[in-house]
């Protein structure tokens, strides 16, 4: 077979589709490999965040009842169970009425069932650890 210029035109562009496609398809299994990865670990970082705030909530709160009220107000907040949280806070709120040494942290349950009635979540929760931080 002797080639000729239409011969090598017809290679030169079969090399070229089959070089384009080849480099296409490692590309595509390339991206796809790295996203099934990216959502693989993101999945066990937030099942790590979880646990370890779910247990760091567990042991503050081992004896005092307010503060176990505003710990599972703030793990509903950040789950997204408003409701949840509005009733835990209110049974912390509840638990702190005639003490005189809780003044600053019953005025930020006020703030934090405020907030979470006009939908603000993070101020709703940065009020709520206040809370517990003037408790400790």
């Amino acid at each position: 077979m002797t080639l000729n210029k239409p011969n090598y035109t017809i290679i030169a562009i079969i090399a070229a589709t089959s070089l384009v496609l080849f480099s296409y398809n490692v590309a595509s299994s390339y991206g796809q490999t790295n996203a099934t990865d990216n959502s693989t670990s993101s999945a066990s970082m937030a099942s790590n965040v979880t646990t370890s705030s779910s247990s760091s909530a567990q042991s503050s709160s081992s004896g005092n009842p307010t503060i176990k009220s505003i710990d599972a107000g703030i793990s509903a907040l950040k789950s997204g169970d408003n409701g949840g949280a509005k009733s835990n806070l209110y049974k912390a709120e509840a638990s702190l009425e005639g003490n005189p040494n809780s003044e600053g942290a019953d005025e930020h349950i006020e703030a934090a069932l405020k907030a979470l009635k006009d939908g603000d979540t993070k101020g709703a929760t940065f009020h709520a650890e206040e809370a517990k931080k003037g408790l400790s």
